[in-house]
């Protein structure tokens, strides 16, 4: 688990979340190594800082094929938000700066 207080603002996003957490090949990966069904979106925020992505932190998260569809691999980091068990995902195809991130987690953020 990331260890370090981040800070930032919330932005809104472009509603794309909701869609690729709810796929099968995601949802199924996120219940067996975060060890919960994550909320159908994501929580954006822009911290202060780059967020501290260490790679001995990262849950790998694997992509698949669905429907002729390429859905590519991210890395997961678990945090804890206002107290709740949750984790940032990084997708490796994105294009956001180190200070953008997408939370996950059970519950609506």
């Amino acid at each position: 688990m990331i260890d370090d207080v981040m800070r930032g603002k919330i932005l809104s996003g472009l509603g794309q979340g909701q869609y690729f957490i709810s796929r099968e090949g995601y949802s199924r990966q996120f219940v067996k190594k975060l060890g919960f069904v994550p909320f159908p979106g994501t929580l954006n925020v822009l911290l202060d800082e780059p967020f501290p992505a260490g790679a001995s932190q990262a849950i790998k998260i694997e992509g698949f094929q669905k429907g002729g569809k390429s859905f590519g691999e991210c890395k997961c980091y678990r945090i804890k938000l206002n107290g709740i068990e949750a984790a940032v995902v990084r997708p490796e195809k994105s294009r956001y700066p180190a200070e953008l991130i997408e939370v996950i987690a059970p519950v609506k953020l």
